[in-house]
């Protein structure tokens, strides 16, 4: 149900909170160490973690798809954040690998879902969703900088499993405030009504959007590259201890934040294909100077900048997808966002296979092919707003 009121502020708060369980769950490049000595685990095996991970929410947001339309993003949120909160909770006493991997992909279609809905619901504010999906993610992003700050400290101290259980019981308490505080919403929350005359269906609305998924899920997968693999690339590459290689995600984060800000206010001059397209190339750049950074803080600077080329993937996505399928927003919203998914599932897996194969130093060339492949698909995109 699009709506063009704008949001009571205790609304708008209730919307963005839920992505601060998101932002605090998938601090993998800190994470990830602690997996690899707990289970043993190989480089591509902890890689693997992120695949099931990001293939669980690949998977929830194919069903989410249908099901947003017509159950309602407000209605399904709640029960989105449990889901996760409840795999956060189980994976601290997996037993085996493989246990792991099956709650991890929970805990995947649990944020994943989470993340979806409440994107969903920003998208739905019609000439507004630009500057509400602007802040959705902006304030994602400054998240995402004090995640792995606290996170580091935390994960030193007690350990990743105590670090998992206190997000968690975040988790928990944001299911419950979010349920209780839109309870009039949640009533009086309708489908819209098609257009008959209209081909809206799922499957249409994929094809005239596949090319803007497939460019965001390459986006996506490069920010999820360095989620995953900047702590280690840096340790590795620098040889800095623990608390200086944890700035490195912290870097990439800030850039997101920057990133995310400018470009919701960027989205009034430009297309959000031409801002898609000078986002990769700005990464592209960026990525390059953390090759050829000598030192670690000329690297600290250009992870900034790979952050602010990535940062706006989901937002200006999401933006051009929902003007492009105005009767079907969820939808399409829920297609980018699994987009997204699969990419942040498989590129941080074939950088696993990269590093593991030749070093860390295979990290930049696995990020240039991907965004490589995502200029192409914004570039050959033809997709356009729809009235309706």
């Amino acid at each position: 149900m699009m709506t063009t009121s704008p949001l009571p502020t205790a609304q708008l708060a209730l919307r963005v909170i839920p992505m601060m369980m998101v932002s605090w769950a998938r601090v993998f490049s800190l994470v990830l160490p602690g997996l690899i000595e707990t289970f043993d685990l190989s480089l591509a095996q902890a890689g693997l973690c992120i695949t099931a991970l990001e293939m669980g929410g690949f998977l929830a947001m194919l069903v989410l798809s249908f099901a947003m339309d017509r159950w309602g993003a407000i209605r399904l949120l709640s029960g989105c954040v449990l889901v996760g909160s409840g795999a956060l909770f189980l994976s601290t006493i997996a037993s085996t690998y493989e246990v792991l991997l099956g709650l991890f992909f929970l805990l995947g279609a649990g944020t994943a879902a989470t993340a979806s809905t409440v994107n969903t619901l920003m998208a739905d504010m019609g000439e507004r969703r630009g500057f509400y999906l602007g802040i959705v993610h902006s304030a994602f992003g400054f998240f995402s900088i004090v995640a792995p700050l606290v996170a580091g400290a935390l994960i030193v101290y007690a350990g990743w499993q105590a670090y998992y259980v206190l997000v968690g019981l975040m988790g928990l308490l944001i299911a419950l405030i979010f349920f209780f505080g839109t309870r009039t919403a949640r009533t009086a929350w309708q489908p819209l009504a098609l257009n008959p005359t209209t081909n809206s269906s799922s499957m249409v609305t994929l094809r005239r959007i596949g090319l803007i998924c497939l460019g965001v899920s390459t986006l996506v997968g490069v920010q999820a590259i360095f989620n995953s693999w900047s702590y280690l690339y840096a340790r590795e590459r620098f040889f800095i201890e623990h608390g200086m290689a944890t700035l490195a995600p912290a870097c990439i984060w800030s850039g997101i934040l920057l990133g995310r800000t400018s470009h919701t206010f960027l989205s009034r001059y430009w297309s959000a294909q031409v801002l898609l397209l000078g986002s990769c190339l700005m990464a592209a750049i960026a990525v390059l100077g953390v090759h050829w950074a000598p030192v670690f803080w000329l690297a600290a600077v250009a992870f900034v900048g790979v952050g602010m080329g990535v940062g706006g993937a989901y937002q200006l996505g999401t933006a051009w997808a929902a003007a492009c399928a105005p009767q079907r927003i969820g939808t399409a919203s829920t297609f980018i966002m699994a987009a997204g998914a699969l990419g942040a599932g498989m590129w941080p897996w074939f950088t696993g296979l990269a590093i593991e194969f030749g070093g860390f130093t295979y990290l930049p060339w696995v990020v240039l092919v991907a965004l490589g492949l995502g200029s192409i698909a914004f570039y050959t995109s033809r997709a356009k707003a729809v009235d309706f």
